[in-house]
């Protein structure tokens, strides 16, 4: 008998990363969404508590590029369109749907054999999907290869949760928890972060710098970006709904310079001028720049 109580969840879930059973349970809608939610709760701990101070180690060892979206696919609605939806339902598909015996695959394989290939094929898929999302960076270093596996931490374990919804419940809920978890990833832990922290304002006599950051890409509202700067020398830089990446590449040279994905507003003048290093000095006072 199965319970839905967080213990039994996680026993039952740590004795399918063992040896992978395709053995289904029956439970009523709301058990069905009471474990979903309960095994979301549990993965973003583990993100919390192990995933994100191992990628703050791995920073001190490389530098973990990540290309910025197309501002078209930025706003709202393409973020919940492709990464709330779309992309979740097409990867479980590919890397899910094949996870239980069916009446296609008794043609071909007896079920007993199916239980004895199916643990190679749960540990193969799961492992195969947090791989896939090594394209998600860039950087060819021998370093980078060497530690994916921590890198990817968070797309593996995911995709053993993942398939473990799938067999254990099925597959929609599989796509269910695939979609939540993104939407909680993308959208809700940034806003979240966003709403409690405030815009950089650095005052001095010499210059004026104010940055609001942003989630999403408003269609309805104008993207522009006025600068001046003359002989090395920047007086002003006027941004709307630009990647700081994008306007690193303006000032310094395309990709001299790197920083993480942040969609911003940027306000900077100065009367007298400062110089591209100097600039580039305040930026580090708030962003890592490699």
């Amino acid at each position: 008998m199965y319970s839905t109580n967080t213990k039994s969840i996680l026993l039952d879930f740590f004795s399918f990363l063992k040896k992978p059973t395709d053995q289904q349970i029956h439970l009523s809608v709301k058990d069905r969404l009471l474990v979903i939610l309960k095994l979301l709760i549990l993965e973003l701990l583990f993100t919390l508590i192990i995933v994100l101070p191992l990628d703050y180690l791995i920073d001190e060892f490389i530098t973990i590029k990540t290309p910025g979206l197309d501002y078209r696919l930025k706003t709202l609605y393409s973020i919940i369109l492709l990464m709330v939806i779309l992309v979740p339902f097409l990867e479980e598909i590919i890397f899910r749907s094949v996870l239980r015996y069916n009446s296609l695959f008794s043609k071909y394989i007896s079920r007993e054999k199916w239980n004895r290939f199916f643990p190679f094929l749960v540990y193969s898929m799961s492992i195969l999907f947090g791989l896939v999302h090594a394209s998600n960076y860039y950087n060819d270093s021998w370093v980078f290869y060497a530690l994916s596996p921590l890198i990817l931490l968070s797309q593996l374990s995911g995709g053993f949760v993942l398939s473990y919804i799938r067999v254990r419940i099925n597959f929609y809920y599989g796509f269910l928890y695939h979609a939540l978890w993104n939407f909680t990833a993308v959208l809700i832990i940034p806003s979240i972060i966003l709403l409690f922290s405030d815009p950089l304002i650095d005052q001095t006599k010499i210059y004026n710098l104010k940055i609001d950051e942003n989630i999403v890409f408003h269609q309805n509202e104008p993207q522009k970006i006025s600068m001046k700067i003359e002989d090395n020398i920047i007086y002003k830089i006027e941004a709307e709904q630009f990647y700081l990446q994008d306007i690193l590449d303006a000032v310094y040279g395309k990709e001299k310079y790197y920083v993480d994905e942040y969609l911003i507003d940027m306000n900077f003048s100065s009367k007298q001028g400062i110089t591209k290093e100097q600039f580039k000095k305040i930026l580090e006072k708030e962003y890592d720049i490699e």
